[in-house]
């Protein structure tokens, strides 16, 4: 099991030097692409809400990726100050079934329920721990 950590700074340009860290990883592991790929999915999903609704400015939430990969799979724990927010709390959404009737909102946290085979949140010290399981690392 290989063990990485990055810190983040929060602004949505990092999302693509995480996606380049990952895919370090990744390779380093010898993860299939399709298992790269599903954990990168669930956390360009996480990080971008952890940037999108945390505090701007010197409240810019501290951001903290710690992934273990193997060739089966990942699982990754971010963790962030931001505001407590617990994502899977939300309610499932309903399935679209026109355009007419979508809403907006909401459809990352599905995409993670759908993609991840485990996901768990606490709140730790001041922290939101959110880990993501995808295959089986």
């Amino acid at each position: 099991m290989l063990r990485r950590e990055v810190e983040l700074r929060a602004e949505l340009t990092e999302i693509a030097r995480m996606n380049d860290w990952l895919h370090a990883v990744a390779r380093e592991a010898g993860m299939p692409d399709r298992l790269r790929d599903d954990i990168k999915l669930c956390l360009n999903e996480a990080v971008a809400n952890v940037i999108m609704y945390g505090k701007a400015g010197e409240g810019a939430p501290r951001i903290r990726l710690t992934v273990d990969a193997s060739a089966g799979g990942a699982r990754a724990t971010l963790a962030d100050t931001g505001p407590a927010f617990d994502p899977l709390g939300h309610p499932a959404q309903p399935k679209i079934t026109s355009l007419e009737t979508a809403q907006i909102g909401g459809f990352g946290i599905q995409l993670m329920r759908e993609t991840a085979q485990d996901l768990s949140y606490a709140r730790v010290e001041g922290w939101n721990v959110l880990t993501v399981v995808c295959g089986r690392p």
